[in-house]
């Protein structure tokens, strides 16, 4: 599905509420939560910035953010990892991949985990989904193209 801008805008606007509140559900320390995604793929997935509020103008977190207007039928899951994992957006996407693969190789083999991301469904269904989904992480977060600078 491709979006024109103006779809793109209003996807990426109506998602800052959700950010907001799954950075507030996750008691997550912050301060500004950016009100834009520094990479997203609409109406897909997100990747957002939340300030350290012990360091003001750097990024604390991370927030991957799948769509949450209930369009989509297995949307991404929301997760949040340290910026400590990976500093740029780039590095961060490639971070969210390796541990939703290493998650998802311990739900194949049948050992659930707790806490972000949270999925619905058996573990099986789980494992397969974050598999899927962790895969293309990893290739956008490896495709130059979509990092290059304008």
């Amino acid at each position: 599905m491709n979006l024109d801008e103006a779809e793109d805008w209003a996807w990426c606007d109506a998602q800052f509420a959700a950010i907001e509140a799954y950075v507030k559900a996750q008691n997550i320390p912050h301060g500004v939560i950016c009100d834009w995604p520094e990479w997203f793929a609409a109406p897909y997935v997100g990747l957002w910035a939340v300030e350290d509020p012990a360091d003001p103008g750097f990024v604390g977190h991370w927030i991957l953010a799948g769509d949450s207007t209930g369009v989509q039928p297995q949307p991404v899951a929301f997760d949040y990892l340290s910026a400590e994992d990976g500093a740029e957006p780039r590095e961060a996407l490639a971070a969210f991949a390796k541990k939703w693969a290493t998650l998802a190789a311990a739900a194949a083999k049948g050992t659930a985990w707790t806490g972000s991301p949270v999925l619905t469904g058996d573990l099986a269904q789980q494992a397969s989904q974050l598999a899927r989904q962790a895969e293309l992480l990893k290739l956008w977060a490896a495709d130059d193209d979509m990092w290059e600078q304008d």
